[in-house]
């Protein structure tokens, strides 16, 4: 795949149906030949009618379904959730105490049913695989066994601007050793100007101190430009000198394939209600690769236990001494929720039916699509004239503001998701595509991420949200409501730091940047940035 490019496909395509890759056409015939195609149709799509914010004005049909591209923060609900959820109640209700050992998904054995399922998705073997918690509680947990700092070795390699949770869990777990953030956390940067990490740059950290590197946690997916990492490789490097390699698959699950067996690493965390479709706080995941485990724990391996991460056979013993359970599992500290793991196995049925390397074929395609639409009518490099993605393929217009795509263009080095920065402010954008029904979400300083998920996305969902993206920015009046006395080079204000996240700007007569928010900008969202 790695020597193929998506528009390669496009034209092929497009050449063998007569059709132009723009075309409405030609997104129904990709989507009339995807063989994934029916999956979409276990999946519940809001409705438009329902949402916040939507301009009923605008509304056809009461039924009409949103244009859902969000699932890099919450997934499609399954239609099979509701069933398994109400099993799991009727069970409860039929048998009482006696549904914790019986009946349909007997809730002391709960988190059981779907691992083995969930050790296939993250290429792992189940007893590496315990289903727990959720993610930032889960990395507390790991981190109070993996970061055991000494004189000699007490930093945390992570990059910087890290999803908020992680940063705030590795600082507060030095803090705990009575260590300071200043001194024992080195942040992976990119370099000035660029919004990706080099491979090179993270191998050259890794090289300098990892004498003094106690942990490395490395994200798979990068939250907010959605670059893929090339976990293996860095790990390899990071443990030839010593380090612990820990993994936030958060933004990976379910969207990449996973190899954590392959990749060799020390632990991972992640949370099942992103391209997992498990639910708003669904249940969380960890890895412990089984060179830890496979001698059974210690007095403090884990570092902190709990009653449901002893034994089976010695829990109800009430012993007064932690007997671990046999891999991943010793790490468990309470009864696991029965019905979240119902609500996680309506997903991983439906992810049992395929896999997530024969998605990613498709989300080569899918995601490749929507980049190239973006480029097409959004180009960075202004021209006299731009397209419109509609039927009529001679439809111009001048003076469309322009986007620029910061994940990686390497179909390899991304998942579904790409992060897009336009040269007009974000909230505006966000408050019109809301407004119509199309559900993505932003991420300050200045992106807005659309991921469109191969499970249960359509070619024909990236033809509309391109439309639709068209129709609103030709009704910005850029030259009078934006940018009046801008420069060309304003347009494209990058975001390197935190010296630029003030919330308003002292020169009032400066260009608005896209990349600066006011009070009333944030007041704005009432509460649309899914933070998630």
């Amino acid at each position: 795949m790695s020597n193929n490019k998506p528009m390669n496909v496009f034209r092929a395509k497009a050449k063998h149906w007569n059709l132009a890759v723009d075309s409405a056409e030609f997104a129904m015939r990709l989507d009339q030949e995807d063989p994934f195609g029916t999956y979409r149709h276990q999946f519940i799509f809001p409705k438009k009618s329902d949402l916040p914010y939507v301009d009923k004005k605008r509304l056809f049909d009461d039924n009409e379904e949103a244009l859902y591209l969000c699932g890099q923060s919450l997934g499609l609900e399954p239609k099979t959730c509701k069933k398994n959820v109400k099993e799991v109640l009727k069970n409860w209700g039929e048998k009482g105490v006696h549904s914790h050992f019986h009946g349909y998904m007997p809730a002391a054995l709960s988190d059981l049913v779907p691992k083995t399922l969930m050790a296939r998705i993250v290429g792992a073997k189940p007893n590496e695989v315990a289903l727990m918690n959720a993610l930032t509680v889960n990395l507390h947990l790991l981190l109070s066994t993996f970061y055991r700092p000494s004189q000699r070795r007490h930093k945390i390699i992570i990059e910087e601007h890290a999803f908020s949770s992680d940063m705030f869990v590795v600082k507060s777990q030095i803090r705990f050793h009575g260590l300071s953030p200043d001194n024992s956390l080195i942040m992976l940067k990119t370099r000035p100007g660029e919004h990706l990490l080099r491979e090179e740059d993270i191998l050259e950290v890794i090289e300098k101190e990892g004498d003094n590197v106690m942990v490395a946690m490395l994200p798979a997916v990068q939250y907010y430009t959605g670059q893929l990492l090339n976990v293996q490789r860095l790990t390899k490097a990071a443990q030839n000198k010593g380090i612990v390699v820990g993994v936030d698959l958060a933004h990976a699950v379910g969207n990449v394939p996973i190899y954590l067996d392959k990749w060799n690493v020390d632990f991972a965390a992640w949370c099942t209600y992103k391209y997992l479709c498990s639910g708003a706080g669904g249940i969380g995941g960890i890895y412990v690769n089984e060179q830890y485990t496979e001698n059974g724990g210690s007095a403090t391996f884990p570092m902190l236990q709990g009653w449901w991460g002893n034994s089976i056979k010695t829990k109800f013993l009430m012993k007064d001494d932690f007997d671990p359970s046999i891999g991943a599992d010793m790490f468990k500290l309470s009864n696991p929720s029965p019905v979240l793991n119902a609500m996680l196995m309506a997903s991983l049925d439906i992810y049992n039916q395929t896999s997530v390397e024969e998605l990613k074929e498709k989300q080569f395609l899918l995601t490749g699509y929507l980049e190239y639409m973006i480029k097409s009518y959004f180009p960075r490099k202004r021209t006299s004239k731009t397209r419109h993605p509609s039927n009529d393929n001679n439809n111009l217009s001048g003076g469309m503001p322009s986007v620029e795509i910061i994940t990686p263009a390497d179909p390899d080095q991304r998942g579904a998701q790409l992060s897009l920065i336009f040269s007009v402010p974000l909230t505006p954008v966000q408050e019109e595509l809301q407004k119509r029904g199309v559900v993505c979400d932003i991420r300050m300083p200045s992106v807005m991420r659309v991921a469109p998920v191969p499970i249960y996305n359509s070619f024909t969902d990236v033809h509309k949200f391109v439309s639709i993206l068209y129709e609103i920015f030709e009704g910005f009046d850029i030259e009078k409501r934006l940018y009046d006395n801008c420069g060309e080079e304003d347009l494209f204000t990058e975001w390197h730091g935190d010296d630029n996240l003030s919330m308003s700007s002292s020169n009032s007569s400066a260009c608005p940047s896209p990349t600066t928010v006011s009070d009333s900008d944030c007041d704005s969202f009432n509460g649309s940035l899914n933070v998630l």
